[in-house]
């Protein structure tokens, strides 16, 4: 959102030399024709560009993945305390991090491209690393699914479903409720608002409405927590406005956003596509590891297939850059449970893939099982028990593929029957009835 005072906002930004630091040793995958539409919230000038801090603390994030993922002895280290081999490490000396086991996506967006660019830092802090093998960083088509409000929306009658779920009465009579603090909020935020930033708009169920632009209205729920916290973490917050302003707005937000996003028609349209590559590349990742555990029973075809695993081995570390909106619509789409606060800036939601073995045969895979964490707390799946009827730690890829190419509809009122039936997700599309 474009703000008063751009020569303070510019000042907050790292110096080029830094970004030149930080994206030497990637390289940048657009399309043939082009860089995609701006969305509404990539912004312009300053704004929308990842500041000083911001980078810092995406470096300190890699640095934080690095060691999570890189274990100190070699593969055969195995502690009977602990569960998992390796202490659950993903890399060792023996297959260490290195840039070619590592597969990078981004949105388009400066920030996110910085973002991501800061965290390999992190992860390589040994520059030369990275020079001699390059990253990709594939931004092609990205903000058609990477959040779950692109511009435009994946299906048409996206929006209009977005307005509908708003428009229940439970959301309808908090918004009332709730709209003092949202014009009190706007009205004290307008000294500190640049040109246009009325005009920005974002968010789901949020998009402005045309036949109200001749109304006085508070800016979006979204803009109005992302305004505030960037001020209140730089001591910049207007006089008018107190703390716990700050965390009302932010409350409400995650609330409204969850709230729509948890419904699965919902969160099918708006990330089925970003969830489905994800169960995808878990289950190529998978499938090489059972054909590469099968090939070990004969010597000529282990031969051939270490060969043909240097050639097109699976990435082992999947990273994504994207932004709080698709944290939340992963979480809904997914079924996990809420975190208690919005997620903060430089959060990280790890994905991990787990195969458990069978103890007469350690290379052996009997099942691949998936477990979620938000910055290190794990989560749980709230739409699968386990046997001791609580909501799963990890859960079955394959129940979890199943579970993502699930049918779901919306009825007009609850309990209705088929002729009340408005909207419905099927075989990878939202349909309007």
């Amino acid at each position: 959102t474009p703000m008063k005072d751009e020569d303070y906002w510019q000042n907050q930004l790292p110096d080029p030399r830094v970004l030149d630091g930080i994206s030497k040793g990637t390289s940048l995958i657009r399309p043939p024709g082009g860089g995609p539409k701006k969305h509404g919230a990539v912004g312009r000038g300053p704004f929308g560009q990842l500041t000083m801090m911001g980078l810092l603390q995406m470096i300190s994030l890699g640095e934080r993945l690095k060691e999570e993922l890189e274990h100190s002895h070699d593969d055969s280290d195995v502690d009977e305390s602990h569960s998992f081999v390796n202490r659950g490490k993903l890399f060792t000396p023996n297959k260490p991090l290195h840039p070619s086991r590592v597969k990078v996506m981004s949105t388009d967006f400066p920030r996110t491209v910085q973002s991501v660019q800061a965290v390999l830092t992190g992860l390589f802090p040994d520059a030369a690393n990275l020079e001699n093998a390059p990253i990709e960083i594939d931004l092609q088509q990205t903000n058609s699914y990477f959040i779950p409000d692109p511009q435009p929306r994946q299906y048409k009658h996206q929006l209009a479903l977005e307005r509908h779920l708003s428009n229940r009465p439970h959301l309808r009579k908090k918004e009332v409720k709730l709209q003092e603090l949202a014009h009190r909020v706007t009205d004290a935020l307008e000294g500190h608002l640049g040109e246009g930033a009325k005009g920005v708009s974002f968010g789901i169920g949020e998009e402005k409405d045309a036949s109200l632009a001749n109304k006085r209205q508070p800016l979006a729920w979204a803009q109005l927590a992302e305004i505030l916290v960037c001020l209140h973490s730089r001591e910049l917050l207007p006089s008018a406005l107190s703390e716990e302003d700050v965390q009302a707005v932010s409350d409400h937000v995650a609330w409204r956003w969850f709230e729509n996003l948890r419904h699965p028609v919902l969160a099918k349209s708006a990330m089925w596509k970003f969830a489905s590559r994800l169960v995808e590349n878990m289950q190529r990742k998978a499938d090489e590891h059972d054909r590469h555990v099968g090939a070990e029973s004969d010597s000529m075809e282990m031969v051939v297939e270490e060969y043909e695993q240097e050639c097109i081995e699976e990435p082992w570390l999947c990273i994504y850059s994207a932004h709080d909106s698709t944290l939340i619509g992963l979480l809904c789409v997914l079924q996990l449970e809420q975190p208690a606060e919005w997620p903060e800036y430089g959060s990280a939601l790890k994905v991990e893939l787990i195969g458990e073995e069978d103890g007469d045969r350690p290379t052996k895979a009997l099942q691949h099982w998936v477990r979620f964490s938000l910055n290190g707390q794990v989560l749980r799946s709230t739409w699968l028990v386990d046997d001791n009827n609580e909501t799963a730690t990890m859960v079955p890829l394959d129940r979890l593929a199943d579970m993502i190419e699930s049918e779901h509809e919306l009825f007009e009122e609850e309990g209705a029957n088929d002729s009340g039936l408005k909207y419905s997700w099927k075989d990878g599309l939202l349909k309007e009835h």
